[in-house]
């Protein structure tokens, strides 16, 4: 028996463990062959199953190949012609939509090229940029960002110019406006002799230096966009205008150098970044990445590429986001908030008509909403019915709504659809917030309805308001009747959350006065009598008082407040206060002699023996608590306000003394 406890332990950590492994979610992996066809090369994924998440439409698989020479492909069994013989490293990274499953870790699987065209592969080389726009940069990436996962970034560039020329890319990640941050970066794959520079890059690499493979970083930090090359000023004073606003947006940056760009020519490159587990406090947020082509030669003109994208907490392309998750509410007069509401098509079919009905909080102002972008493509609807494609807008008393009426958006289930791009569309409007809107936190979502099948809810966007410090300067008058304190005159201040809605603390400092007042006057008299009964002696001592006696004061309360409306507030707390009395006490001392004559003798006058007096300076120092209650009136979020307090002082030997206190205040 004596065995038996180290079996049961045994026994319970067996199943502990078996319970373990039932309940962790298997790791997947991703995988591919690779088969011939003609002078190109066919690509077949070999995917593990998906984990179809409940109430979700059919999962399925986003496939992002690169093929190891700088093209990429985003189909599902791609074919690619390579540009010359050799090996390859090809990897496959798969983004599962509507599934519950973890993402299936990137394949890279050797490829040795035999057959090739050059002529061929220089035709089919791939880009991100947009075909509407001429571009010298563009970036993209294979998924949206979410905690925990590797996210793929293609970044395209090209020379437009009719020179060749060297420069770099800088790339710039980690907004500054979060407290934390997103990506870290985990690698970058080249394909036409980038190298990645340390972050010394100036504007003018042409310049002479003391060191010329070194360059200095501008320590000015600015943020905000900037728009590329008006004409008025040299290239290389633009492109450091670009670089100091991204650097005062962006926390990190990396940069690679590229060589010998010939007019025409476009390339592709390749970076990882990894969500960080901070990622997941900022779900549902736009956030940002920035690209910056930086050439050498100054008759090309720098550009600045922003890369939007949305934190996710599943790859769910029904969603909702918006640009800031955390707002700051003194400047909520002035705050624009960007919402974007993404919907896919999953049906067999086309959609004719795609409904959002969106949930707007309490606060924004529905009137001061506009549309920024969306897609499809199409006019807003005009006041009278028509039959052509458009966007309809409009607000009821609970939220907006966006109507495409007659459009064409195809099915990701549609025969012959292959591109699934081409089944989503989005809105992207701007709505402002009211100066009076609760300072409380507060969220959307969208119901997305295809034609007239039931509704399909996206995830809530939240958005919460930043603390914020409100100071406040206070005056008053502070009397506790029954002590040696009496009254008193005080300042201070104050130190709270900015118009808070809720029960919050405040920390005050008030400093206390009291000028040198007179003391009542203090006498005491004591007699000695001497001699024996034919004579007798008296000996009288008189001593008298007078005292001032003043004091500083330090108090420290602390309370719990809740503002009920913007006129009246209420709170409990308690103070320790400290006094610092200081004075001065005069004595004088007079001692007599008076003689008791016999009868019938004639009286003797009295003899004054002592008659002096001293003055003396005194101080002590005086603790004292207090516990009280507190209310105030008037603009007591923020501005003036009366208040007036009362309670009770813990005094000397443990009695307690009521005091009340007035005072004004003016909250910042």
């Amino acid at each position: 028996m004596k065995h038996l406890p180290v079996v049961v332990s045994a026994m319970l950590l067996i199943s502990g463990s078996m319970l373990h492994a039932q309940d962790a979610v298997p790791e997947r992996q991703a995988d591919f062959h690779v088969e011939a066809a003609g002078e190109s090369m066919r690509f077949v994924p070999d995917m593990p199953p998906l984990v179809q998440k409940a109430g979700a439409p059919k999962a399925y698989y986003a496939c992002f190949w690169e093929f190891g020479d700088g093209s990429f492909s985003r189909d599902d069994n791609p074919v690619h012609t390579y540009p010359r013989a050799g090996e390859y490293t090809v990897s496959l990274d798969a983004t599962a939509h509507y599934d519950d499953g973890k993402k299936p870790r990137k394949k890279k699987r050797p490829a040795a090229v035999m057959e090739y065209s050059e002529a061929l592969a220089a035709l089919e080389m791939p880009d991100v940029f947009d075909a509407k726009k001429k571009q010298a940069i563009a970036m993209a990436a294979n998924s949206q960002p979410r905690a925990g996962e590797e996210m793929t970034c293609i970044i395209s560039y090209r020379n437009n110019a009719a020179v060749t020329t060297d420069g770099r890319l800088h790339v710039f990640f980690n907004e500054r406006k979060f407290p934390v941050s997103h990506f870290t970066f985990t690698g970058a794959r080249t394909h036409f002799g980038e190298t990645e520079d340390p972050l010394y890059s100036d504007a003018m690499p042409f310049a002479k230096r003391a060191f010329p493979d070194w360059a200095t970083l501008d320590s000015r930090q600015t943020t905000g966009a900037h728009t590329a090359a008006t004409g008025e000023l040299p290239p290389f004073s633009i492109l450091q205008e670009i670089l100091n606003n991204a650097r005062g947006a962006y926390r990190e940056e990396r940069a690679w150098r590229f060589t010998e760009l010939k007019p025409g020519e476009k390339r592709n490159l390749f970076l990882s970044l990894a969500g960080t587990a901070n990622m997941i406090r900022d779900t549902s947020a736009f956030i940002h990445l920035d690209l910056v082509f930086a050439p050498f030669d100054p008759a090309l003109p720098p550009e600045r590429f922003t890369l939007e994208l949305e934190i996710v907490s599943s790859h769910d392309p029904n969603a909702i986001a918006v640009s800031d998750n955390r707002i700051n509410y003194r400047t909520l007069g002035d705050k624009k908030l960007d919402y974007k509401v993404q919907f896919q098509n999953n049906g067999e079919g086309p959609a004719g008509t795609v409904d959002l009905q969106i949930e707007i909080p309490e606060g924004l102002n529905m009137t001061r909403m506009r549309p920024l972008d969306w897609y499809p493509q199409c006019p807003i609807c005009p006041p009278a019915p028509t039959d052509r494609s458009c966007l309809d807008t409009a607000s009821s008393p609970t939220g907006l709504r966006f109507t495409f009426r007659n459009i064409y958006l195809p099915g990701s289930n549609q025969e012959g659809v292959d591109n699934r791009d081409s089944t989503k569309g989005f809105v992207k409007y701007r709505i402002e917030a009211e100066k009076d809107m609760p300072k409380r936190s507060f969220r959307s979502r969208a119901a997305i309805i295809f034609d007239k099948n039931p509704p399909i809810h996206t995830n809530f966007t939240k958005t919460r308001f930043k603390t914020g410090i409100s100071p406040g300067i206070k005056a008053g008058y502070n009397l506790v009747p029954d002590s040696s304190q009496g009254g008193y005159i005080f300042l201070g201040a104050s130190i709270s959350p900015y118009k808070s809605w809720r029960v919050y603390p405040q920390l005050e400092l008030l400093m206390g006065l009291k000028g040198q007042q007179e003391l009542p006057q203090q006498s005491f008299r004591d007699s000695v009598i001497s001699g024996n009964a034919d004579f007798k002696v008296v000996t009288e001592t008189d001593s008298i008082i007078d005292a001032t006696k003043g004091f500083v004061s330090i108090e420290i309360p602390v309370l719990l407040r809740k503002n009920f409306t913007r006129y009246f507030g209420a709170g409990i707390g308690g103070s320790a206060r400290i006094f610092f009395e200081n004075g001065n006490t005069t004595t004088r001392v007079r001692v007599r002699e008076r003689f008791v004559p016999l009868p019938g003798t004639p009286p003797i006058p009295p003899q004054v023996l002592q008659d002096t007096s001293y003055t003396a300076g005194t101080s002590a120092t005086v603790a004292r608590y207090t516990f009280f209650g507190d209310l105030t009136f008037g603009a007591v979020r923020t501005g003036p306000n009366l208040g007036i307090r009362a309670g009770a002082v813990l005094g000397r030997k443990q009695k307690l003394q009521p005091f009340v206190q007035v005072s004004l205040e003016l909250k910042l």
